[in-house]
């Protein structure tokens, strides 16, 4: 199971308190959908990954942005 977001921006994200599913707005409401926590859990940690090696050539050679 492979989840990704749209390409639009997103407006809100909640967490409901009674199913823990993760609702998510987004400016285009079409692509308004609930996720569940597993769907959730693999966006975060595709979404983590994506900004730890987008952050990688700061973090190992930071003069190349003195």
């Amino acid at each position: 199971m492979y989840t990704q977001l749209p390409e639009s921006p997103v407006r809100k994200v909640y967490k409901c308190r009674h199913c823990g599913d993760v609702n998510v707005k987004f400016y285009n409401p079409k692509h308004d959908r609930a996720y569940t926590a597993a769907e959730w859990e693999i966006i975060m940690t595709d979404g983590r990954e994506a900004l730890e090696k987008a952050l990688r050539v700061v973090s190992q050679d930071p003069k190349m942005f003195a």
